[in-house]
Protein backbone atom coordinates (compact mmCIF):
# COMPACT_ATOMS: atom_id res chain seq x y z
CA UNK A 1 0.00 0.00 0.00
CA UNK A 2 1.30 3.32 -0.82
CA UNK A 3 1.98 5.48 2.22
CA UNK A 4 -0.33 8.76 2.61
CA UNK A 5 2.10 11.48 1.07
CA UNK A 6 2.25 9.68 -2.37
CA UNK A 7 -1.04 8.62 -2.59
CA UNK A 8 -1.92 12.92 -2.04
CA UNK A 9 0.78 13.50 -4.64
CA UNK A 10 -1.25 11.10 -7.10
CA UNK A 11 -0.38 7.38 -6.54
CA UNK A 12 2.91 7.78 -9.01
CA UNK A 13 6.12 6.15 -7.11
CA UNK A 14 8.47 8.40 -9.25
CA UNK A 15 7.18 11.81 -9.01
CA UNK A 16 9.81 14.42 -10.27
CA UNK A 17 9.58 18.30 -8.89
CA UNK A 18 7.79 20.10 -7.19
CA UNK A 19 5.57 21.40 -9.80
CA UNK A 20 4.00 17.92 -10.49
CA UNK A 21 2.86 18.05 -6.77
CA UNK A 22 2.17 21.31 -6.13
CA UNK A 23 1.73 23.29 -8.93
CA UNK A 24 4.93 24.92 -7.90
CA UNK A 25 7.03 26.56 -10.90
CA UNK A 26 5.13 25.10 -13.82
CA UNK A 27 8.15 24.95 -15.23
CA UNK A 28 9.28 22.04 -17.82
CA UNK A 29 11.32 19.17 -16.61
CA UNK A 30 14.66 19.00 -19.47
CA UNK A 31 15.28 22.45 -19.98
CA UNK A 32 19.39 22.32 -19.13
CA UNK A 33 20.66 19.69 -17.50
CA UNK A 34 22.00 21.33 -14.30
CA UNK A 35 23.22 18.71 -11.64
CA UNK A 36 25.55 15.48 -13.50
CA UNK A 37 26.96 12.24 -12.24
CA UNK A 38 30.38 12.72 -11.12
CA UNK A 39 31.94 11.19 -14.35
CA UNK A 40 30.27 13.43 -16.30
CA UNK A 41 31.57 16.56 -14.42
CA UNK A 42 34.15 18.34 -16.62
CA UNK A 43 36.27 20.72 -14.77
CA UNK A 44 39.38 22.08 -16.30
CA UNK A 45 42.28 21.17 -13.32
CA UNK A 46 44.41 24.45 -14.82
CA UNK A 47 41.35 26.78 -14.26
CA UNK A 48 39.18 25.57 -11.12
CA UNK A 49 40.97 26.99 -8.16
CA UNK A 50 41.59 24.87 -5.26
CA UNK A 51 39.30 24.03 -2.00
CA UNK A 52 39.15 26.93 0.15
CA UNK A 53 40.98 25.22 3.65
CA UNK A 54 37.82 27.18 5.54
CA UNK A 55 38.40 24.63 8.68
CA UNK A 56 41.98 25.89 9.00
CA UNK A 57 41.27 29.48 8.20
CA UNK A 58 38.03 30.19 8.10
CA UNK A 59 36.38 32.65 5.88
CA UNK A 60 36.93 36.31 7.28
CA UNK A 61 36.66 39.84 5.87
CA UNK A 62 39.88 39.67 4.34
CA UNK A 63 40.07 36.51 2.57
CA UNK A 64 37.68 38.10 0.42
CA UNK A 65 40.13 40.32 -1.43
CA UNK A 66 42.50 37.06 -2.14
CA UNK A 67 39.58 34.21 -2.71
CA UNK A 68 36.24 34.85 -4.48
CA UNK A 69 33.12 32.77 -4.14
CA UNK A 70 31.77 32.30 -7.54
CA UNK A 71 34.30 31.22 -9.78
CA UNK A 72 34.06 28.04 -7.50
CA UNK A 73 30.40 27.56 -8.30
CA UNK A 74 29.51 24.90 -11.03
CA UNK A 75 27.15 22.88 -12.26
CA UNK A 76 27.36 20.22 -9.11
CA UNK A 77 27.45 22.84 -6.76
CA UNK A 78 24.06 22.36 -4.84
CA UNK A 79 22.22 21.39 -1.51
CA UNK A 80 20.22 18.23 -2.07
CA UNK A 81 18.62 17.02 1.44
CA UNK A 82 17.18 13.85 1.91
CA UNK A 83 14.19 13.62 3.94
CA UNK A 84 11.47 10.48 5.11
CA UNK A 85 10.29 9.04 8.77
CA UNK A 86 11.89 7.03 10.93
CA UNK A 87 12.76 3.33 9.26
CA UNK A 88 12.81 4.95 5.96
CA UNK A 89 16.01 3.85 5.11
CA UNK A 90 17.03 6.85 3.79
CA UNK A 91 20.54 7.23 5.41
CA UNK A 92 21.56 4.50 2.60
CA UNK A 93 19.97 6.20 -0.53
CA UNK A 94 21.72 9.74 0.99
CA UNK A 95 24.88 7.72 0.84
CA UNK A 96 24.75 5.95 -2.14
CA UNK A 97 23.26 9.03 -4.38
CA UNK A 98 25.94 11.26 -2.83
CA UNK A 99 28.29 8.94 -4.10
CA UNK A 100 26.98 8.53 -7.72
CA UNK A 101 27.01 12.32 -7.67
CA UNK A 102 30.33 13.09 -5.88
CA UNK A 103 28.42 15.41 -3.59
CA UNK A 104 29.51 15.60 -0.17
CA UNK A 105 27.44 13.77 2.50
CA UNK A 106 26.57 14.54 5.60
CA UNK A 107 24.49 12.03 7.52
CA UNK A 108 21.76 13.39 10.44
CA UNK A 109 22.98 14.93 13.39
CA UNK A 110 23.39 12.40 16.22
CA UNK A 111 23.88 13.72 19.92
CA UNK A 112 27.17 11.85 20.58
CA UNK A 113 28.72 14.42 17.96
CA UNK A 114 28.68 16.94 21.13
CA UNK A 115 28.80 14.84 23.74
CA UNK A 116 32.55 13.35 22.69
CA UNK A 117 34.76 16.16 22.92
CA UNK A 118 37.91 16.85 20.50
CA UNK A 119 40.60 14.45 22.75
CA UNK A 120 38.03 12.01 22.58
CA UNK A 121 36.23 12.58 26.46
CA UNK A 122 32.92 11.41 26.87
CA UNK A 123 30.73 13.26 28.98
CA UNK A 124 28.75 10.49 29.61
CA UNK A 125 31.17 9.11 31.46
CA UNK A 126 31.01 12.14 33.96
CA UNK A 127 27.42 12.47 34.78
CA UNK A 128 27.58 11.72 38.17
CA UNK A 129 29.74 14.98 38.78
CA UNK A 130 27.47 16.90 36.75
CA UNK A 131 24.65 18.73 38.07
CA UNK A 132 21.14 16.89 36.66
CA UNK A 133 20.01 19.88 34.20
CA UNK A 134 23.34 19.02 32.55
CA UNK A 135 23.12 16.05 31.97
CA UNK A 136 21.80 15.62 28.40
CA UNK A 137 20.43 12.75 26.75
CA UNK A 138 21.57 10.75 23.70
CA UNK A 139 18.95 8.75 21.84
CA UNK A 140 19.71 5.90 24.05
CA UNK A 141 18.58 7.33 26.82
CA UNK A 142 15.52 9.18 25.32
CA UNK A 143 14.03 6.27 24.66
CA UNK A 144 14.72 4.51 28.38
CA UNK A 145 13.13 7.66 30.03
CA UNK A 146 11.50 9.50 27.28
CA UNK A 147 9.10 11.59 29.90
CA UNK A 148 12.26 12.83 31.54
CA UNK A 149 12.80 16.89 31.52
CA UNK A 150 15.76 15.92 29.39
CA UNK A 151 14.17 15.56 26.85
CA UNK A 152 13.46 19.28 26.08
CA UNK A 153 16.77 20.04 26.45
CA UNK A 154 18.07 16.85 24.00
CA UNK A 155 15.46 18.41 21.47
CA UNK A 156 16.43 22.18 21.99
CA UNK A 157 20.11 21.07 21.58
CA UNK A 158 19.24 18.93 18.36
CA UNK A 159 17.69 21.72 16.25
CA UNK A 160 20.99 24.10 17.79
CA UNK A 161 23.25 21.72 16.11
CA UNK A 162 21.48 20.84 13.18
CA UNK A 163 21.02 24.60 12.70
CA UNK A 164 24.99 24.42 12.47
CA UNK A 165 25.05 21.44 10.69
CA UNK A 166 22.74 23.18 7.69
CA UNK A 167 25.12 25.94 8.02
CA UNK A 168 28.40 23.92 7.72
CA UNK A 169 26.75 22.20 4.66
CA UNK A 170 26.46 25.85 2.50
CA UNK A 171 30.03 26.98 3.75
CA UNK A 172 31.07 23.64 2.23
CA UNK A 173 29.76 24.31 -1.20
CA UNK A 174 30.50 28.16 -0.97
CA UNK A 175 33.89 27.11 0.24
CA UNK A 176 34.89 24.03 -1.92
CA UNK A 177 32.66 24.55 -5.05
CA UNK A 178 31.45 20.63 -3.95
CA UNK A 179 27.60 19.63 -3.81
CA UNK A 180 26.51 18.06 -0.28
CA UNK A 181 23.38 15.64 0.18
CA UNK A 182 22.65 16.64 3.65
CA UNK A 183 20.44 13.80 5.98
CA UNK A 184 17.49 15.94 7.70
CA UNK A 185 17.44 19.70 7.90
CA UNK A 186 16.51 22.07 11.09
CA UNK A 187 13.39 23.34 8.85
CA UNK A 188 11.98 20.04 9.68
CA UNK A 189 13.22 19.58 12.92
CA UNK A 190 9.55 20.50 14.08
CA UNK A 191 8.17 16.85 13.33
CA UNK A 192 9.77 15.45 15.93
CA UNK A 193 8.88 18.19 18.60
CA UNK A 194 5.35 17.05 17.35
CA UNK A 195 5.62 13.82 18.01
CA UNK A 196 7.19 14.58 21.34
CA UNK A 197 4.10 16.41 22.35
CA UNK A 198 2.09 14.13 21.15
CA UNK A 199 3.13 11.86 23.00
CA UNK A 200 3.68 14.04 25.97
CA UNK A 201 7.59 13.67 26.16
CA UNK A 202 7.58 17.27 26.47
CA UNK A 203 5.65 20.17 28.36
CA UNK A 204 3.32 22.95 26.41
CA UNK A 205 5.74 25.31 27.80
CA UNK A 206 8.68 24.20 25.69
CA UNK A 207 6.41 23.53 22.75
CA UNK A 208 5.33 26.88 22.75
CA UNK A 209 8.90 27.64 23.20
CA UNK A 210 10.33 25.71 19.85
CA UNK A 211 7.91 27.17 17.46
CA UNK A 212 9.51 30.78 18.78
CA UNK A 213 12.63 29.50 18.31
CA UNK A 214 12.54 28.10 15.15
CA UNK A 215 10.69 31.45 13.89
CA UNK A 216 13.72 32.97 14.88
CA UNK A 217 16.26 30.62 13.46
CA UNK A 218 14.74 29.89 9.54
CA UNK A 219 15.61 32.89 8.24
CA UNK A 220 18.98 32.71 9.78
CA UNK A 221 19.65 29.60 8.04
CA UNK A 222 20.10 32.39 4.67
CA UNK A 223 19.67 29.51 2.20
CA UNK A 224 16.81 26.69 1.06
CA UNK A 225 17.91 23.54 -0.66
CA UNK A 226 17.86 23.41 -4.31
CA UNK A 227 16.37 19.69 -4.21
CA UNK A 228 14.21 18.20 -1.20
CA UNK A 229 13.74 14.73 -1.94
CA UNK A 230 11.37 12.66 0.21
CA UNK A 231 10.98 9.10 0.66
CA UNK A 232 7.33 7.90 1.79
CA UNK A 233 7.10 4.90 3.51
CA UNK A 234 3.74 3.39 5.38
CA UNK A 235 3.68 3.93 8.93
CA UNK A 236 3.60 0.20 9.01
CA UNK A 237 6.40 -0.38 7.06
CA UNK A 238 8.24 2.03 9.07
CA UNK A 239 7.04 -0.05 12.57
CA UNK A 240 8.44 -3.06 10.93
CA UNK A 241 11.63 -2.37 10.13
CA UNK A 242 12.34 -0.48 13.60
CA UNK A 243 11.13 -3.78 15.07
CA UNK A 244 13.42 -5.73 13.02
CA UNK A 245 16.20 -3.57 14.84
CA UNK A 246 15.86 -5.22 17.97
CA UNK A 247 15.59 -2.57 20.02
CA UNK A 248 13.36 -2.95 23.04
CA UNK A 249 13.26 0.72 23.88
CA UNK A 250 13.16 2.05 21.08
CA UNK A 251 10.23 -0.13 19.83
CA UNK A 252 8.08 1.04 23.37
CA UNK A 253 9.03 4.97 22.26
CA UNK A 254 8.23 4.91 18.65
CA UNK A 255 4.83 3.34 18.51
CA UNK A 256 2.34 4.60 15.92
CA UNK A 257 1.62 7.12 16.77
CA UNK A 258 4.58 8.60 16.99
CA UNK A 259 5.24 7.38 13.55
CA UNK A 260 2.09 9.15 12.14
CA UNK A 261 2.35 12.09 13.92
CA UNK A 262 5.86 12.62 12.03
CA UNK A 263 4.22 11.80 8.66
CA UNK A 264 1.08 14.49 9.10
CA UNK A 265 3.58 16.47 9.73
CA UNK A 266 5.83 15.95 6.90
CA UNK A 267 2.92 17.29 4.82
CA UNK A 268 3.68 20.82 6.48
CA UNK A 269 7.16 20.63 6.05
CA UNK A 270 6.98 19.82 2.01
CA UNK A 271 4.59 22.54 1.49
CA UNK A 272 6.59 25.10 3.35
CA UNK A 273 9.89 23.62 1.07
CA UNK A 274 7.69 23.51 -2.14
CA UNK A 275 8.00 27.92 -1.72
CA UNK A 276 11.84 27.74 -2.02
CA UNK A 277 12.69 24.23 -3.58
CA UNK A 278 11.87 21.63 -5.76
CA UNK A 279 10.66 18.41 -4.89
CA UNK A 280 10.80 14.95 -5.15
CA UNK A 281 9.03 12.25 -4.08
CA UNK A 282 8.89 8.79 -3.94
CA UNK A 283 7.39 5.60 -2.30
CA UNK A 284 10.20 3.92 -0.91
CA UNK A 285 8.24 1.02 0.96
CA UNK A 286 10.80 -1.30 -1.27
CA UNK A 287 13.84 0.74 -1.77
CA UNK A 288 13.77 1.42 -5.22
CA UNK A 289 16.94 2.29 -7.23
CA UNK A 290 19.23 5.34 -6.83
CA UNK A 291 19.78 5.08 -10.52
CA UNK A 292 16.54 6.32 -11.09
CA UNK A 293 16.86 9.25 -8.72
CA UNK A 294 20.12 10.18 -10.41
CA UNK A 295 18.08 10.28 -13.57
CA UNK A 296 15.72 12.32 -12.55
CA UNK A 297 17.56 14.74 -11.25
CA UNK A 298 19.69 15.20 -14.22
CA UNK A 299 16.44 15.83 -16.10
CA UNK A 300 15.76 18.72 -14.03
CA UNK A 301 17.57 22.42 -14.61
CA UNK A 302 18.39 24.13 -11.25
CA UNK A 303 19.28 27.23 -12.41
CA UNK A 304 16.03 28.90 -13.99
CA UNK A 305 14.66 31.74 -11.82
CA UNK A 306 12.20 34.39 -12.46
CA UNK A 307 11.99 36.63 -9.78
CA UNK A 308 8.29 37.63 -10.31
CA UNK A 309 6.97 34.10 -10.82
CA UNK A 310 8.74 31.84 -8.18
CA UNK A 311 10.61 32.28 -5.30
CA UNK A 312 12.07 28.46 -5.52
CA UNK A 313 16.17 29.27 -6.00
CA UNK A 314 15.17 32.69 -4.95
CA UNK A 315 17.82 33.26 -1.51
CA UNK A 316 20.37 31.19 -4.39
CA UNK A 317 19.35 33.82 -7.12
CA UNK A 318 17.91 37.02 -6.20
CA UNK A 319 20.21 39.93 -5.82
CA UNK A 320 23.11 37.68 -5.70
CA UNK A 321 26.76 39.14 -7.10
CA UNK A 322 30.07 38.45 -6.16
CA UNK A 323 30.12 40.95 -2.60
CA UNK A 324 26.66 39.06 -1.41
CA UNK A 325 27.94 36.15 -1.69
CA UNK A 326 31.30 36.38 0.10
CA UNK A 327 28.97 38.23 3.06
CA UNK A 328 26.70 34.87 2.92
CA UNK A 329 29.89 33.13 2.61
CA UNK A 330 31.54 34.28 5.83
CA UNK A 331 28.18 34.45 7.56
CA UNK A 332 27.80 30.60 7.26
CA UNK A 333 31.63 30.28 7.67
CA UNK A 334 32.23 31.79 10.94
CA UNK A 335 28.78 30.65 12.06
CA UNK A 336 28.92 33.33 15.47
CA UNK A 337 26.73 36.07 13.94
CA UNK A 338 24.15 33.41 12.87
CA UNK A 339 24.16 31.19 16.11
CA UNK A 340 23.70 34.78 17.72
CA UNK A 341 20.70 35.51 15.66
CA UNK A 342 19.11 32.59 16.02
CA UNK A 343 18.81 31.93 19.59
CA UNK A 344 20.08 34.77 21.65
CA UNK A 345 17.44 36.89 23.70
CA UNK A 346 14.65 34.12 23.28
CA UNK A 347 12.10 33.94 26.61
CA UNK A 348 14.01 30.70 27.53
CA UNK A 349 13.74 31.80 31.69
CA UNK A 350 9.97 30.64 30.46
CA UNK A 351 10.63 27.06 30.08
CA UNK A 352 10.92 25.12 33.30
CA UNK A 353 12.65 22.34 31.03
CA UNK A 354 15.76 24.02 29.83
CA UNK A 355 16.65 25.83 33.28
CA UNK A 356 19.93 25.73 34.23
CA UNK A 357 20.79 27.62 38.09
CA UNK A 358 24.11 29.75 37.76
CA UNK A 359 25.61 27.37 40.53
CA UNK A 360 25.18 24.65 38.22
CA UNK A 361 26.82 26.40 35.68
CA UNK A 362 29.79 27.08 38.24
CA UNK A 363 29.88 23.42 39.13
CA UNK A 364 29.67 22.37 35.18
CA UNK A 365 32.72 24.64 34.21
CA UNK A 366 34.72 23.02 37.34
CA UNK A 367 33.74 19.74 36.48
CA UNK A 368 34.80 20.38 32.59
CA UNK A 369 38.30 22.06 34.01
CA UNK A 370 38.92 20.12 36.94
CA UNK A 371 37.93 16.69 36.14
CA UNK A 372 38.32 16.18 32.52
CA UNK A 373 40.05 18.82 31.01
CA UNK A 374 42.87 18.96 34.01
CA UNK A 375 43.42 22.23 32.94
CA UNK A 376 42.10 25.59 33.81
CA UNK A 377 42.55 26.28 29.98
CA UNK A 378 39.20 26.19 27.42
CA UNK A 379 39.06 24.16 24.45
CA UNK A 380 41.70 25.65 21.61
CA UNK A 381 43.66 26.94 24.73
CA UNK A 382 45.22 23.62 25.52
CA UNK A 383 48.81 23.76 24.13
CA UNK A 384 49.80 20.86 25.57
CA UNK A 385 47.24 18.59 23.84
CA UNK A 386 48.11 20.04 20.36
CA UNK A 387 45.92 23.27 20.23
CA UNK A 388 47.42 26.50 19.47
CA UNK A 389 46.17 29.55 21.70
CA UNK A 390 47.70 28.55 24.92
CA UNK A 391 48.26 31.46 26.97
CA UNK A 392 45.08 33.33 25.36
CA UNK A 393 43.22 30.83 27.47
CA UNK A 394 41.74 33.72 29.72
CA UNK A 395 40.33 35.81 27.29
CA UNK A 396 36.95 35.64 26.14
CA UNK A 397 35.73 33.72 22.75
CA UNK A 398 35.12 36.83 20.98
CA UNK A 399 38.76 37.85 21.38
CA UNK A 400 40.43 34.86 20.25
CA UNK A 401 39.38 31.42 19.30
CA UNK A 402 39.65 29.06 16.28
CA UNK A 403 38.73 30.63 12.77
CA UNK A 404 35.80 27.77 12.57
CA UNK A 405 33.50 25.45 14.94
CA UNK A 406 31.67 22.17 13.55
CA UNK A 407 29.04 22.69 16.42
CA UNK A 408 28.80 25.02 19.05
CA UNK A 409 27.70 23.13 21.31
CA UNK A 410 31.15 20.91 21.06
CA UNK A 411 34.12 23.28 22.20
CA UNK A 412 32.89 26.57 21.83
CA UNK A 413 29.81 26.80 24.43
CA UNK A 414 32.36 26.35 27.32
CA UNK A 415 34.55 28.92 25.76
CA UNK A 416 31.23 31.22 26.33
CA UNK A 417 30.84 30.13 29.86
CA UNK A 418 33.72 31.44 31.10
CA UNK A 419 33.84 34.74 30.67
CA UNK A 420 36.33 37.31 31.64
CA UNK A 421 35.19 38.22 35.20
CA UNK A 422 34.58 34.80 36.10
CA UNK A 423 38.20 33.65 35.36
CA UNK A 424 39.27 36.77 36.86
CA UNK A 425 37.88 35.89 39.80
CA UNK A 426 38.52 32.15 39.92
CA UNK A 427 41.08 31.72 37.59
CA UNK A 428 41.36 28.01 38.43
CA UNK A 429 38.16 27.12 38.69
CA UNK A 430 38.03 26.00 42.51
CA UNK A 431 36.09 28.44 44.22
CA UNK A 432 32.57 26.95 43.10
CA UNK A 433 31.28 24.74 45.88
CA UNK A 434 31.80 20.51 45.44
CA UNK A 435 27.80 19.63 46.08
CA UNK A 436 25.25 17.81 43.60
CA UNK A 437 22.19 17.88 45.13
CA UNK A 438 22.46 14.18 46.10
CA UNK A 439 21.70 13.81 42.06
CA UNK A 440 23.46 10.71 41.62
Amino acid sequence: MAGVLCKWACTCPRLRTSSSIFGGTGQFIGQKRTIVEKNKLKLDPDVYPEPWPYKQKGYRWQHVLVDRTLKRFHENSKLIVVEGNIGSNKSNMACSLADRLGFHFIPEFQMDEVLVDRFGNDYRNYYHLFPKSFRLFDINMFYKDPGNDETAKMRDRILRCKFDQYLNAIAHIMNTGQGVVLERTPHTDFIFANACRAKNYIGPEYFTYYYIERKNMIPNCRFWPHLVIYLDVPVDKCLQNIHQQGNADKIAVIDQTYLQTIEDSYKDALKEFRKHSEILVYDWTVPGNVDNVVEDIEDMDFDFFERHRSDVFETWEDGKNELEYSIARNFVTDKREAHALAFLGLPDHECGELYQSPREIGRYIQCIHNEILKTPYVYSAIKNKGDKFGWFSKVSTFTKGEPWFEYYYKDVYLEDLVGVQEVIADPTHQSYYNQIHNEH
